[in-house]
């Protein structure tokens, strides 16, 4: 009989909700090794007269209880929220008392993804089942939920502290993790699917499937349009360039999505499917990526496989990737340097290739998604016999 993996996650795609794309595609993988998955994604509770007020409130209220993708079960049971949750409330408690309620079977091995909340649900689970459980740390769960209250400190801490295996999306993350926790944790990102990036169109033909101009150079941003993005600086640096000769495109929403509208030559595509993004890689010239801070940006490593050059930070989790040449580097938080750097790629799009060149060769020996997924296989497996010999003794 297979083995069952139960998984708490922040996010899985449904209809037109791509949060957690990048989990649907090793969870396949997993799937395929042999595991019986489960995942279980807490979805806050919406009142009726909610999701007509915001677009995410209307996804989560949309979003199914029960589904299954192949060989997995989603399941979402809705657990009760306030505004800033991970500031002012418990939602490790609500979302562990909501996973409670599926009344689900003992399964033989846990997985959480995001180490709080979901890697504290894991970790309550596997207690009350007496099962071994590994985290995956990602991001805001070290770097901005500690920071929020003291508490949320202590159950990461907690968290890594008691798993079979802490991991960290990126190394700069994982050095963030032993610094807020004290605790042991290894370095395994999750990767890209490579698959998707094999057989892109030519620019000019992926830029007449997108309705995309063809005689500008384009920019692309791929992500939430959020401050903590650097959204503000990159609206800024437009401001100041105003160059007619370039246009910004921007894939995704947030609380800055009409301040990037404003922009000069900003064009807004909304959000879309893990397909188009890739063939707005396929279609633009350079990738923008401003952040302030990340656990391992997986646009980055999305263009990176897509041959794209890129413009990002020296903020954690982005200097990771951008390190030794393989992309243009600026300060964080300066949108003055953001301004020099688009003029520079717009100047010697030969070196911003080369520079691509080595991003493209560094992913392909670290960051694939098939290589990653079976290390993290041969650790459930190994957890899984540790386990058994010692029930049995």
């Amino acid at each position: 009989m297979p083995d069952n993996l139960l998984i708490v996650a922040a996010g899985y795609p449904t209809g037109t909700s791509f949060a957690g794309a990048f989990h649907r595609d090793q969870f396949r993988l997993i799937a395929q090794s042999g595991f019986d998955v489960t995942v279980v994604v807490p979805t806050p509770w919406v009142p009726p007269f909610l999701p007509a007020l915001r677009p995410h409130w209307q996804s989560h209220a949309r979003a199914p209880l029960k589904e299954t993708d192949g060989a997995i079960t989603v399941l979402r049971p809705r657990y009760l929220t306030v505004p800033g949750e991970a500031r002012w409330f418990v939602p490790d408690v609500t979302q562990y008392l909501a996973a409670l309620r599926l009344r689900l079977p003992r399964p033989d091995i846990i997985q959480g993804f995001y180490g709080f909340p979901p890697g504290a649900v894991a970790r309550q689970l596997a207690h009350r089942w007496h099962v071994p459980y590994l985290v995956g740390l990602l991001g805001d769960d070290v770097n901005l939920s500690p920071t929020l209250q003291e508490r949320n400190r202590r159950v990461l801490t907690a968290v890594v502290r008691d798993a079979a295996l802490a991991f960290a999306n990126g190394p700069t993350l994982a050095e963030a993790a032993v610094r807020v926790t004290g605790c042991t944790v290894k370095i395994l990102p999750i990767g890209v699917d490579v698959a998707r990036f094999a057989n892109l169109p030519p620019k000019s033909e992926a830029r007449q499937r997108l309705g995309l101009p063809t005689d500008r150079a384009l920019a692309l941003y791929v992500g939430s349009l959020l401050p903590a993005k650097g959204i503000g600086e990159l609206v800024a640096a437009l401001a100041a360039l105003g160059d007619a000769k370039l246009v910004t495109i921007a894939i995704g929403e947030g609380a800055l999505r009409e301040a990037f509208c404003r922009a000069p030559n900003a064009l807004w595509l909304g959000v879309r499917p893990p397909q188009e993004v890739a063939l707005a890689m396929a279609a633009t010239d350079f990738l923008v990526h401003p952040s302030h801070s990340e656990g391992l940006p997986t646009a980055l490593l999305e263009a990176a496989f897509a041959g794209l050059p890129i413009i990002t930070t020296d903020a954690r989790g982005c200097i990771d990737l951008g390190a030794d040449g393989r992309a243009l580097v600026v300060p964080a938080k300066d949108a003055g340097a953001l301004v020099g750097a688009i003029r520079e790629a717009l100047r010697d799009p030969a070196g911003m290739q080369r520079r691509a060149d080595l991003m493209t060769a560094h992913v392909r020996q670290h960051y694939s998604l098939a290589d990653n997924t079976r290390t993290l296989l041969g650790f459930y497996r190994d957890i899984l016999a540790r386990h058994r010999a010692t029930v049995r003794h």
